[in-house]
């Protein structure tokens, strides 16, 4: 569906990426990032004092806790806590790893611990890796190499390789209630345990318990809806205070995969206020605006270059 007021937000545009996907947005956006490599910005020249704080923080937990390295990292522009949390935890050889990749003017700050088949021999061999390839990065920089955009920075990835967990709302300043968010889960369906027939089928199990204590929503549109190659399914919503609700999902099968993730969700909120939902006093958007809007930023939604099994209309940057 088409809206001349929605056409006239999008004639002029940018790409803004985040994780290895892209969105096609007014150029006057704003992406929030949610999950993502936790960076202290334009901290850089502050690197000793906030490992000062940190190692403070690691005594003050436990009585028994131990620092047993502080200093330079294992490659250029990183540095290093190791510590146990307490006497039982060196007992049982769990060290704790607290690094920071000094990159530009920023502090990229990463937890490690030797668990789950951690040792530290692979958490310092990660370390490297990271540090060869993360660099920082401007808010609209868009990437044309294979890797994975953070607000503040790029790292450089092979297409098929990481377990990548990516959050991000989208924010446009000619609609400022309106919130469009995106989260992708590349091996973990986060809804649902194994395979699921997806949002619908949720959507009917919560109507099916909650019974007469179902909101009284408008049904807009709703049913299987194919986006770049992800078959998935879309519930298009109107609540009574008039806030529209929209949702998308794409569930992976057998774990899912970089091309497939195993839960790739997508939502719209309108009369958003201060991070709440239907706190606005209305929609900025009529029901034919709001999901015209959708179906552009969906159709938008791509990865930034190719990753191995993507078809080629879901590829931004050739």
């Amino acid at each position: 569906m088409t809206n001349p007021r929605i056409e006239r937000l999008f004639e002029h545009t940018k790409l803004m990426c985040f994780g290895r996907y892209v969105l096609t947005v007014p150029v006057d956006s704003r992406l929030a990032f949610g999950r993502d490599f936790p960076t202290l910005p334009n901290q850089a020249k502050d690197i000793e004092k906030v490992m000062e704080v940190e190692r403070a923080k690691i005594l003050a937990r436990n009585k028994t806790a131990e620092i047993n390295y502080f200093g330079r990292g294992p490659a250029p522009d990183t540095w290093l806590i190791r510590s146990y949390k307490s006497d039982s935890a060196k007992e049982l050889e769990l060290e704790g790893f607290r690094i920071y990749h000094v990159v530009g003017p920023h502090i990229f700050v990463n937890g490690r611990g030797t668990d789950n088949g951690a040792t530290a021999e692979s958490i310092l061999r990660d370390t490297i890796e990271i540090a060869q390839n993360l660099r920082a990065r401007e808010p609209d920089e868009v990437p044309t190499e294979q890797g994975l955009c953070h607000e503040f920075g790029f790292r450089r990835l092979d297409g098929s390789k990481g377990n990548v967990l990516t959050q991000v709302g989208l924010h446009m300043a000619a609609l400022p209630d309106v919130v469009f968010s995106v989260e992708s889960n590349q091996t973990i369906n986060a809804k649902f345990s194994g395979n699921s027939d997806g949002l619908l089928k949720l959507i009917a199990d919560q109507k099916r318990e909650t019974g007469s204590r179902y909101p009284k929503l408008t049904t807009l549109r709703e049913g299987k809806k194919k986006v770049h190659g992800w078959d998935g399914e879309e519930s298009l919503v109107r609540r009574p205070d008039g806030t529209q609700d929209f949702e998308w999902m794409f569930i992976g099968k057998n774990g899912g995969s970089v091309a497939r993730p195993g839960n790739l969700s997508v939502a719209m909120r309108t009369k958003v206020e201060a991070d709440r939902i239907g706190a606005a006093k209305a929609s900025s958007l009529n029901d034919e605006e709001a999901i015209a809007l959708w179906d552009k930023l969906l159709d938008g939604l791509k990865f930034r270059v190719a990753v191995p099994g993507a078809p080629a209309d879901a590829v931004a940057i050739k």
